[in-house]
Order: structure tokens, then sequence, then C-alpha cells
């Protein structure tokens, strides 16, 4: 049974008209609706229209009076509302004197009566069996949390606030309190401190070069250190990452775990999570992250790989443009959950048909967008992989590879050397000794 939508329970007819009174009343006080109000803030459409009227005045420069307003809807072919002349119309909104100083409280309720209207919308809404059920959802999801995400007026930082928190994060450094997640390459840690939250962290590589392996190594080792980890792939099993975690654990061969996989449950313990839907979304990856972050917490996600991801399950947009939509939605999800998301990415051909065959920035597939959004470029290199089987001095490159870092925020590029261990599917330091 669907509930009928009802006045001043999920809106406030009087609150629209006090708020586009005020800010026809106060023309620069539209600065401060701009921040606070969308239009899916206002029901009743004559409202709405007004609204859209001011935004557009507003985002042009021009004056967000009641002649400026009228003018524009006058453009726009707006020649009545509600049954009176448009500009009569707008002229009553703004002989509703009201208090300037309501704006603020005001705004809020009309966010919170559309959050709502749309969790009513979200229990009542029937799926029809045609459209897309997850992009639906996740559009719905979407709006309820941009009306329950009140920005406050002030939503400068001043000096002073800035210099306290550069003094704790001094402070925190100084004690030996990491504020990113330790990846096990010591250089990577301690030079530029590991996976930072809110950071859109991409690791590429060739196919075959091992970048799902490293990957592994890396939610192994943040889950060894109580991060809650989530890893999601889209051409792996669970149970094949899970194996090749079981295999660095053990020091076995993958093959000998996956033939007799003894304390299979030896990592059972560990917080980490998995999704292997080859199918999801963007947004399914997105929606999946916050329900984990909720229910148990999560630290650090990780995503195998970019390419793979689909904008929407029915997208007809050209893929470079969907790479950019879907590098920019896992910006936008490391920035909100505050954690690092660590996405993979193919590398094309070009490296191949260099002499050297390593790899650079501008390898990256449709790589545009992903540089511009990520936070730090990792590109990872084989030689033995790319068909060079031994050094300038003879000694075999079967077991040398090489992490560059071409872009870290805040951090140093470099080059740093790394062990392979094939069978274990092991990266870690070229010095190291093991774990």
């Amino acid at each position: 049974m669907n509930t009928p939508i009802q006045p001043y329970l999920h809106y406030n007819p009087d609150i629209e008209r006090g708020v586009l009174g005020i800010c026809i009343l106060h023309p620069h006080s539209f600065s401060t609706v701009y921040h606070l109000l969308s239009d899916g803030c206002f029901h009743q459409a004559e409202h709405l229209t007004v609204y859209k009227a001011m935004h557009h005045n507003w985002q042009q420069g021009a004056e967000v009076d009641a002649l400026s307003i009228t003018a524009q809807l006058y453009a726009q072919g707006v020649l009545t509302m509600d049954g009176v002349p448009t500009a009569l119309y707008v002229t009553e909104l703004a002989e509703e004197k009201h208090l300037a100083s309501h704006l603020p409280n005001w705004c809020t309720l009309l966010r919170d009566l559309a959050a709502r209207r749309m969790m009513l919308q979200l229990t009542a809404t029937p799926y029809n069996g045609t459209d897309d059920i997850s992009t639906t959802a996740q559009q719905l999801q979407d709006g309820i949390r941009e009306a329950l995400s009140i920005r406050n007026v002030n939503t400068w930082i001043n000096a002073g606030t800035a210099a306290q928190r550069l003094e704790q994060q001094v402070q925190a450094a100084a004690e030996g309190k990491q504020q990113g997640i330790a990846t096990t390459i010591r250089a990577l840690d301690e030079l530029n401190g590991g996976l930072q939250p809110g950071h859109l962290i991409v690791l590429g590589a060739r196919p075959a070069v091992g970048k799902s392996a490293l990957a592994a190594t890396i939610a192994l080792h943040a889950a060894r250190q109580g991060h809650h980890t989530a890893l999601v792939s889209m051409e792996m099993t669970s149970a094949e990452i899970y194996a090749r975690m079981l295999a660095q654990e053990k020091n076995m061969s993958f093959s000998m775990v996956m033939k007799s996989p003894r304390n299979a449950d030896a990592l059972a313990h560990l917080p980490i999570f998995f999704a292997d839907d080859p199918q999801l979304t963007v947004h399914d990856i997105r929606s999946r992250a916050e329900q984990l972050q909720q229910s148990h917490g999560l630290h650090l996600l990780i995503v195998d790989y970019l390419q793979l991801i689909q904008e929407h399950a029915d997208s007809k947009r050209p893929r470079e443009q969907q790479i950019a939509a879907i590098s920019r939605a896992l910006k936008i999800t490391a920035m909100t959950l505050n954690i690092p998301v660590l996405a993979l990415s193919q590398l094309n051909r070009e490296s191949e048909h260099r002499h050297n065959k390593r790899p650079t920035l501008a390898d990256l597939r449709e790589s545009g967008a992903i540089e511009q959004d990520a936070d730090a470029v990792m590109l990872l290199h084989r030689d033995w992989q790319a068909g060079i089987r031994t050094t300038e001095d003879g000694r075999s490159t079967e077991d040398q590879a090489q992490l560059i870092i071409c872009k870290w925020r805040n951090g140093q590029t470099m080059e740093i050397p790394l062990r392979f261990t094939g069978p274990t599917m092991r990266f870690e330091d070229a010095e190291s000794d093991g774990y």
C-alpha cells in the first residue's frame, strides 16, 4: 500500500515560499541557499520553477531580485504561475516578509523533508522488471545522501584550525602512529606514509605481470594489522584470491594450495571481505562499500580491475567516457568513506614497443581521467615477463620486479626494486628476508 505524500509531514509549502521570499527580499542571501539546497528540496512545481530561475541568475552573475527573476521566467516562456501572471506571483512571494536569520534553519528543514519524500519513494516505487534495479537503487540512495548531508553555512577552515591539524599529523608521525595503511614495501611506507585515507591509488601493469598478486600481498598485510579490507574482483573468484593469500601465508606454491588446501581456515580470523561479481557497476561497488563500512567497518578497498567495471548496466557511452566516470566515482568513494581505494588498471601495449619495455604514466589505458583523478599512480614491471631474461651483468631477472611511483600526492616519486616469488605469488622488498 502506497503512503501518499502529505503536506507538513513530507513537504511544507509555507517554508518553501518563505525561503524564496527571503531570497527575493535579500538577494545576497542566495549564496547561503546555493550551498544548502538542491532541486529536490522543493516539492511544489511553482516553487521549484522560481528556485531554478534564481539558481540560473546566481550562476550567471545576474541579480536574484523580483524583476530579474520575473524576466528570466518570461524568457523561459513561463507567463503564468498558479493561475496568476508570473510577475504577480513573484511579487507576492516577496511580500511575505520573514527574517533572513531564519534561512539556514528553514533550508535544513526543507532538506529533511526532501529526505522523507525520497525514503517514501524508495519504499513505495514498484519495480517494473525492465529498469536496471541496481542503477535505480543507487540513484535513490545518492539522492537521500544528498538530502541528508546538511552543510553548514560556514564551510571554511581558518588557518588556526589548519595549523592544529598539521601539528596533530606531525605529532602522530613522531610517535610512530602512521596515518596511512602500510603496504609491506618499506620505501613506500617510510617516505610516502603508506596508503592515505581519501586517496585513490592506481596500480597499473601489463597482463600477467602480477598486479593482482601485489594487491593480495597488500591486502593480507593490511588485514594482519587489523585494518578491515575489502577486495572486489571482476575476474577471479573469492576462493582463488583467498588461495593466493594462503599460499603467501603458508609459503606454499599456489598450485599446491589449490590441490591440497591444508589448514584452509588459517586466514579465516582476518578482517578480509570479498566480492567477486563480474557484473558489478561502480555504483554497486560504492553501495556495497558503504554497507560494509556501516556493518563491519572498512579501512581499505581494493578493486581489480578498473577497465572491467561497468558505469551502468546499460551504459551506451563511449568507453573512454565511462572510464572517466568510473575513476571519478572511485575517487568520490575514497573521499566519502575516508579510506584509501586501491584500483588496479591495465596498461596499453606501448611499453612493449620500447627498447627497455618499461611502462610510463602515459601507458595507462584511457589514461587522461585516471591520471587526473588518482592521488598516486604506481606501475609494476618485470623484465622477465617482458621477455628480458638477464640483466646486463648476466643475472637472471626471473625474481626481479620494479614498482615505479610515477605520481604521489604529498610524497616522492621513485623506483622501488622488489623481489617476486612466482610459486607463492608474493612480492617483497628486494633486500627483505621475508615476512
